[in-house]
């Protein structure tokens, strides 16, 4: 077994307004590409102070749910 890391960027602009951009799709196309049918590991940054990483099962409202539970946890006022 060699010990080979490949590294990949993926650059997301999502403007001024709180999304959630789903990687799945990202991941998946770099891990058919560079893993051979190995096993492995996937590590995902955010360099950015207000961006963040969340593993979640998405569906129907997921989405609104992860926003609505952020706002609460960290709320935009001066706490």
């Amino acid at each position: 077994m060699t010990d080979v890391f490949t590294t990949r960027i993926i650059d997301i602009a999502t403007g001024s307004e709180e999304t959630v951009v789903d990687l799945t799709g990202d991941c998946e196309a770099f891990l058919r590409e560079v893993s051979g049918g190995r096993d492995g590991l996937l590590n995902l940054f955010t360099p950015h102070a207000t961006a963040g990483l969340a593993v979640i099962e998405t569906g129907a409202g997921s989405d609104e749910d992860l926003l609505s539970a952020l706002g609460q946890l960290l709320p935009p006022d001066d706490r």
